[in-house]
């Protein structure tokens, strides 16, 4: 299902392409790391050299995303240093593209070889995860290596509530009362990802009760688990309490409301 405009990603590819370097700035599960798996797919039916590292912390997650994107330059005995200046030349002769995701810090020596890579000898697209003003306050640190910020388009509602009718069907829950999906589609605050984990955590039995689903608490799980990646660490289980939630209930065409 196409969440966001197929403009958005064709724009950042030419951009790509042209060698620029771009930061994806937007908050946790609004789908950045789906578009730079999107990316990456295409890129690499197109033949160019590419590689989407999915986590970036380090010189080395550079150097290694490098190394995949040109195969054919052997790096395996060199050090790293000279792995590095190798690659670099592979991809002066033939422009490639990095996508960095979860990019998490930047190192004076990451900023350096960065720096060598701008001007058409390796397009590089970078993932920031933007969610609070602590956050927003660390969005200037890829300008150091040239790069320019572009904010991830939010998903509006009609998509996501499609995305929620198409998953909520396939996991085989029972249909929404509308009050009830509006709270969860205001919750999501355009965040694709925010409604995968939300319906992925609504088919375990902690949030259902007799009267139907908990969606104040499945909000609350799911905005924990989106951002912090923790849930279980903040809310064991029912069963590991001693308190085994019941099956939710099930039945043709009937509407759940919040439980009390």
């Amino acid at each position: 299902m196409e969440l966001h405009p197929p403009e958005f990603a064709a724009e950042l590819q030419e951009r790509l392409l042209r060698g620029e370097h771009l930061t994806l700035i937007g908050p946790r599960g609004s789908g950045k790391s789906t578009l730079l798996a999107k990316l990456h797919s295409r890129l690499l039916c197109e033949q160019v050299p590419c590689a989407y590292s999915t986590v970036t912390a380090s010189l080395d997650d550079i150097t290694r995303a490098l190394e995949r994107a040109y195969p054919g330059v052997l790096t395996a005995q060199l050090p790293r240093r000279s792995a590095r200046s190798r690659l670099w030349m592979a991809a002066d002769r033939r422009s490639g593209v990095l996508l960095l995701d979860h990019f998490s810090s930047v190192s004076n020596a990451m900023v350096f070889f960065l720096k060598r890579l701008h001007g058409r000898v390796a397009g590089v697209l970078t993932c920031v995860d933007i969610d609070d003003p602590r956050e927003r306050s660390r969005i200037r640190r890829p300008a150091r290596y040239g790069a320019m910020f572009v904010r991830m388009p939010i998903t509006p509602t009609r998509q996501l509530r499609r995305l929620l009718y198409t998953l909520t069907g396939g996991l085989g829950l029972p249909p929404l009362a509308s009050g009830l999906e509006q709270k969860l589609l205001q919750a999501a605050r355009g965040r694709p990802g925010w409604i995968v984990k939300c319906t992925e955590l609504a088919c375990e039995p902690r949030y259902w009760c007799e009267h139907g689903l908990l969606v104040s608490a499945l909000c609350v799980d799911t905005e924990a688990a989106v951002r912090y990646r923790a849930l279980d660490m903040l809310r064991p289980p029912l069963a590991a309490l001693g308190r085994a939630g019941a099956d939710y209930p099930t039945g043709s065409g009937q509407s759940l409301t919040e439980g009390t």
